[in-house]
């Protein structure tokens, strides 16, 4: 025991420990600590995934509108065929759920 008292006197310092301390405490449990860095990235990742699914949605109804906004009388019938499960008279619907 005699001897490792020695050793850390002769090969630590105060001011080490201090530094290496505030070192530690600034890495893990400061406001811009490393986990929280990595959480923030992940976050930013999926709200930039979710933000590229919208556009694509967005932009599939705008094309859908201006499809619906020319006058075009088959693109009217496909969307209410489409979306109200209507039909001629001629044809059957089969809905599987």
């Amino acid at each position: 025991m005699k001897n490792f008292a020695n050793w850390c006197r002769r090969y630590i310092s105060v001011t080490g420990v201090l530094v290496i301390a505030a070192v530690i405490y600034m890495v893990f449990f400061q406001e811009n600590s490393m986990a929280r860095i990595y959480s923030y990235r992940q976050t930013i990742d999926s709200l930039n995934i979710q933000i590229k699914m919208q556009n694509d949605t967005m932009e599939y109804y705008r094309a859908l509108n201006r499809e619906l906004n020319a006058n075009n009388p088959e693109a009217i019938e496909r969307v209410v065929r489409e979306n109200f499960n209507m039909c001629t008279a001629d044809e059957d619907i089969y809905m599987i759920k």
